[in-house]
């Protein structure tokens, strides 16, 4: 990445996996809790591109070979009557995972999110859609050691799958994160043991 993000080794390999799975717009799957009606359609067209990841499963696949490490597995699902998506997200080793809640601010009209992780930090957000199947977020990050914003940029592709990219703020700069595809797939979210891989 090109700068030095942390000092120690182990606090390195922490900042790192937390930096490269801060990315709130797409790294999250859904709950599973009692029966919930179906959203209504001003409901779904309130989440645009977005609506269109509910009810399936995603792995990620590295851009250009530039990732390394664990694949993400992420499940969508609406909730609380099509108020609410919720995204679940988990490493394939268990090491890590998290929760998004997106839901439309009823004051402002805007889609804001809540991302709560397995590493003891989370995360609070805007999404703002574009025209294009698109989406862009900037996100605060509370309670992480180093990093305090996160920007990402998602989309849907022609091909139905996810494009994720973004950027982390730690020590006063903006350094890469994330740059994968999200695929559909038949899985589970592994369970989350909380040992980040050494």
């Amino acid at each position: 990445m090109g700068r030095r993000i942390l000092n120690a080794p182990r606090r390195a390999g922490l900042g790192l996996m937390a930096a490269v799975l801060l990315s709130g717009c797409a790294c999250f799957p859904g709950l599973r809790g009692p029966a919930t009606p179906p959203p209504t359609a001003q409901q779904v067209d309130a989440f645009g591109p977005m609506a269109g990841l509910v009810g399936k499963t995603w792995r990620s696949e590295p851009v250009g070979g530039g990732e390394t490490g664990p694949a993400d597995i992420s499940k969508w699902s609406w909730d609380l009557g099509g108020r609410v998506i919720v995204s679940r997200h988990a490493l394939e080793d268990g090491s890590y995972g998290g929760v998004t809640y997106i839901y439309e601010n009823s004051q402002t009209g805007s889609l804001d999110y809540v991302y709560v992780t397995s590493a003891g930090f989370h995360t609070t957000g805007t999404y703002q859609l574009a025209g294009d199947d698109s989406w862009t977020a900037e996100e605060a990050v509370i309670g992480h050691e180093t990093i305090t914003r996160v920007r990402s940029t998602g989309r849907i592709t022609p091909d139905g799958r996810m494009a994720v990219t973004s950027e982390y703020f730690a020590e006063d700069a903006w350094s890469p994160g994330r740059n994968v595809i999200y695929v559909p797939v038949k899985a589970k979210i592994p369970e989350i043991t909380g040992q980040l891989a050494q």
